[in-house]
C-alpha cells in the first residue's frame, strides 16, 4: 500500500486487524492502493457492516472509544484518516491519565 510506514505500532496493529478480518495485507497488498482511497470505493470495496466490525475490532486493540462524532466530521472512509482517529483517541486517553 502506498504511503503506509511498516514501523510504526499503529500501523502494524491496524494492519493485524486488516490481514485477519478482512484477508488485506496493508503493507503486502498491490501498489494502485493508497491509504487515501475510500475504503468503500472500487479498490477496497468495503460494504458499511464491515465499518461497523472495523470500528469493534479498532477499539477493542487500541482500547479506544470511536464516536459518532469521530465517524461523521473527521469521516471513518479511509486508511489515513482511521490512522489520524486512532493516533487522536490515544492522545486523549493519555491526557485523560495525567
Amino acid at each position: 500500500m502506498k504511503n503506509l510506514s511498516e514501523n510504526n505500532s499503529i500501523n502494524i496493529a491496524l494492519n493485524s486487524i486488516f490481514k485477519s478480518k478482512f484477508n488485506i495485507d496493508l503493507f503486502n497488498c498491490d501498489d494502485e492502493i493508497d491509504i487515501n482511497d475510500n475504503l468503500l470505493g472500487n479498490k477496497l470495496k468495503f460494504r458499511a457492516r464491515d465499518l461497523i466490525y472495523l470500528i469493534y475490532y479498532i477499539e477493542k486493540e487500541f482500547n479506544i472509544d470511536i464516536s459518532i462524532n469521530d465517524i461523521d466530521n473527521i469521516k471513518f472512509n479511509t486508511i489515513n484518516n482511521i490512522i489520524y482517529i486512532i493516533n487522536k483517541k490515544l492522545s486523549e486517553n493519555e491526557q485523560d491519565v495525567i
